[in-house]
């Protein structure tokens, strides 16, 4: 029996060794970086189109002095899905989002970093900020909001901005 242990120690080493591999594989395999600064890199959403860079969407907000909605999600996140397929197809939201904001979406697994810099801790996440990049306090949806009260949210932080 003593003669299996170092046997039986090996082999489960030589598992965790090759699990540990295999992690690590994999999380620097999906971990991506941000695009680079002159990527013009967009997404398009229901019937919206969102910038994937964050600089490119600074740029157009100051250029255009409009705020920023940053809009946090993931591919296999069911609310983002739902989310996208009412508010993101609702003319009274498109409109509103389309003349007062520039749109930024983040992919909290693939921007994993900058979905951590915003606090981003669930999906979908809304935030909304001010043309300098500064969130604007008391506006933040963390999680998922129906199209009715989105639009009356959308209303207040353009009523407060104002």
């Amino acid at each position: 029996m003593n003669n299996k242990k170092p046997i039986i120690l090996a082999i489960l080493a030589g598992m965790l060794i090759i699990s540990a591999s295999a992690y690590l594989f994999i999380q620097n395999d999906t971990v991506k970086a941000l695009p680079d600064e002159g990527d013009t890199s967009t997404l398009k959403l229901g019937q919206l189109t969102f910038h994937t860079s964050i600089s490119d969407a600074m740029h157009q907000a100051q250029s255009e002095n409009k705020m920023i909605f940053i809009y946090g999600r993931s591919l296999s996140c069911g609310w983002c899905k739902i989310f996208e397929a009412e508010s993101f197809n609702d003319e009274r939201i498109t409109g509103i989002l389309n003349e007062n904001f520039v749109l930024l979406t983040i992919d909290t697994v693939e921007q994993r970093n900058m979905a951590i810099n915003l606090g981003i801790r669930t999906t979908p996440t809304s935030i909304f900020t001010n043309s300098n990049g500064q969130e604007i306090i008391g506006t933040r949806i963390p999680g998922y909001m129906d199209q009715d009260t989105f639009y009356e949210h959308l209303n207040e932080v353009i009523n407060n901005e104002e």
